[in-house]
């Protein structure tokens, strides 16, 4: 019976997958639209008397409007002289709203969460992947930092409304502390978590210095008092394999990837890797600088890497590399395989002749920019697409294996690499190429 409960729980985070609101490529190359802020000012300070504070959150819609509405960017010849006669007049629309709001609303108003509330309007009407994003439970922005304070856990919603650990990262207060993935999480400092989300729970954490979990583990109650320290998030794992095959899993793109993907590669070539696996997934994404580094690894300068689409035309990214590998390589990938994973796998199978094996992927084909406005939140807007090397885009279509292989039941029963089928379809292919 408990059996069939852990289960059922392993195969939840197997068709959860595709709801991660963490998949994304995030890019650090765009550039923030330059506006004259002295210029704004002295167009609407004759008509209405705001206070300092009020004036850069005024800015600040100012900023957002100017590079999210399309009308604007089409202006942007205008907009780059100083000339904000045409701006002007839509900005000061919002800016007669928000007097007036701020003049009639009967009750008391808090001006943070109104500018904030207005930024998640303008950022919402967009597409899925644009979003507003609150900072205390900035989750995609903790993940790509490669650090944080907390308690080094991942946590998951089951399909029975319980909240499970799915990961723990090691070195954490949470491994140390004796904390097991599938533990399933009962109180949280001796309070029932029943009804909780997991956004609620990863709040608490976030505000609490010292927490005490209680957990079910099998029909087993304990307790545990944990503090939160700084947690490294180790996004790189590898080990040589039989017949000398590397192999390197990569759960996301974090600031911190590219100098972990480096030394581990670097390791298994000095120990005479001959042939590689790249584990891919449910790597959702995360930083495109990094996968650009790390691809550029692989490839000398004269390769194209990935392509990008904006208004202003097609931009091709090319490799910061000095020389090709030759050894053969075997891209593992899955449904969460997304953005960035995408990018790695379909650079290197149109440029150096990769081998992918496992799922078609989650097809995700465009380009976020993370913003931060002090004291409001972050937002991220979509600004691009990203284009394979060859110049496909693969939104909404995925990228389709070269051998289409799915884990079977017993791989959810029990996970050991003799019953992962996407792996030793790996170890096969790569044996056969070598022979």
């Amino acid at each position: 019976m408990e059996k069939d409960k852990k289960t059922e729980k392993k195969k939840v985070i197997k068709k959860n997958t595709k709801k991660k609101v963490d998949i994304d490529i995030v890019s650090e190359k765009i550039t923030k639209p330059k506006v004259k802020k002295v210029e704004i000012e002295e167009k609407i300070i004759d008509n209405q008397k705001y206070s300092s504070f009020e004036l850069v959150l005024i800015f600040v819609i100012c900023a957002l409007i100017f590079s999210l509405v399309g009308y604007f960017i089409g202006k942007k010849a205008d907009l780059s002289n100083g000339d904000y006669s045409t701006a002007t007049k839509e900005i000061q629309k919002f800016i007669e709203e928000y007097n007036y709001i701020l003049e009639n609303y009967y009750g008391d108003i808090d001006k943070d969460e109104l500018i904030s509330n207005a930024i998640k309007g303008m950022v919402s009407s967009l597409d899925e992947y644009s979003q507003f994003v609150d900072e205390d439970s900035n989750n995609f922005s903790i993940t790509l930092a490669g650090e944080y304070e907390g308690l080094g856990v991942g946590i998951t919603m089951t399909t029975d409304n319980e909240i499970i650990i799915s990961s723990i990262y090691p070195n954490s207060p949470a491994e140390k502390a004796g904390l097991n993935i599938y533990d399933v999480i009962t109180k949280f400092n001796d309070e029932s978590v029943e009804g909780l989300s997991t956004s609620d729970l990863v709040d608490k954490i976030s505000n609490t210095d010292n927490i005490k979990l209680t957990i079910l583990r099998d029909t087993e109650e304990l307790t545990f008092d944990l503090k939160k320290e700084k947690v490294v998030i180790e996004s790189v794992h590898s080990e040589m394999k039989e017949n000398n095959i590397g192999y390197i899993k990569v759960d996301i793109f974090a600031n911190n990837t590219y100098s972990q993907f480096q030394k581990a590669l670097t390791k298994l070539e000095n120990d005479g890797m001959e042939s590689l696996i790249i584990d891919l997934r449910g790597n959702s994404g995360g930083h495109l600088l990094a996968v650009e580094n790390m691809l550029s690894l692989f490839m000398n300068d004269t390769h194209v890497i990935y392509q990008t689409e904006d208004k202003n035309g097609i931009e091709k990214i090319y490799s910061t590399g000095n020389k090709d590998k030759t050894y053969k390589i075997v891209i593992l990938q899955n449904l969460g395989s997304a953005s960035a994973s995408e990018v790695m796998a379909t650079s290197l199978r149109e440029q150096l002749g990769a081998y992918i094996i496992g799922n078609t992927s989650y097809g995700k084909g465009t380009v976020q920019n993370l913003q931060t406005i002090s004291g409001v939140g972050q937002y991220k807007v979509t600004t691009k697409k990203w284009l394979t090397s060859n110049g496909e885009w693969i939104n909404e279509v995925g990228v389709k294996p070269d051998l289409e292989i799915s884990l079977s039941e017993d791989y959810y029963k029990k996970p050991t690499l003799e019953n992962d089928s996407q792996y030793q379809a790996a170890i096969k292919y790569l044996n056969e190429k070598e022979n």
